[in-house]
């Protein structure tokens, strides 16, 4: 899913809202839009698609705490002088087009597909498929936003890669609301 190239921490400053904390290790893509301050911590690597819309007050946490030992406290563990028990660095894959609502948490590890959409103050503790609706605390499915033969169509046509001219020639595409239009397939609509 690689998105634009990697930003400097002063470029990324530039477009997280003030208030925003986040690791050096961060990628987002063209015309993400981030709507508050977010968190994005831990020692791996967050990359976010292109065209996402987040809300504010999200967290996205790329590493954990080891469970294995008595204690669970990083700083004590290494204050004692006692084994390192910071996980090393769990990457965290956010996908193009992708919606999270306020106050969600997407926790190590995670995967978000393309086009999903993560209801406001959800846990995300698991991957989420693409162009899935996810919501609670852990997040559950609560539908695919569309069939999964449109769900094919749209991955192959990666309507997020068009420069905004080919978007234009197809605002009808854009338009549409793909959930009652029936007996048509995308390369019906589209137009190079």
């Amino acid at each position: 899913m690689k998105t634009d190239v990697r930003k400097s921490r002063k470029q990324l400053k530039k477009l997280l809202p003030e208030g925003s904390v986040f690791n050096e290790r961060v990628e987002i893509g063209k015309g993400t839009r981030i709507n508050g301050p977010i968190t994005i911590k831990g020692e791996g690597n967050c990359e976010i698609g292109r065209y996402c819309a987040f809300g504010s007050d999200i967290r996205i946490i790329t590493s954990n705490h080891s469970m294995n030992t008595a204690n669970v406290q990083i700083k004590l563990q290494r204050r004692i002088g006692a084994c390192d028990i910071s996980e090393k660095g769990a990457d965290v894959d956010i996908g193009h087009n992708v919606w999270i609502g306020d106050s969600a948490i997407i926790l190590p590890g995670i995967s978000i597909g393309h086009g999903a959409v993560i209801g406001a103050g959800a846990v995300v503790t698991r991957d989420v498929a693409d162009f899935s609706v996810v919501a609670g605390c852990p997040a559950k499915l609560i539908k695919k936003r569309f069939s999964d033969q449109l769900i094919d169509e749209l991955l192959q046509i990666q309507w997020w890669h068009w420069d905004e001219e080919r978007m234009k020639r197809n605002v009808e595409f854009f338009n549409l609301d793909l959930t009652i239009v029936k007996g048509w397939t995308t390369a019906d609509l589209i137009k190079d």
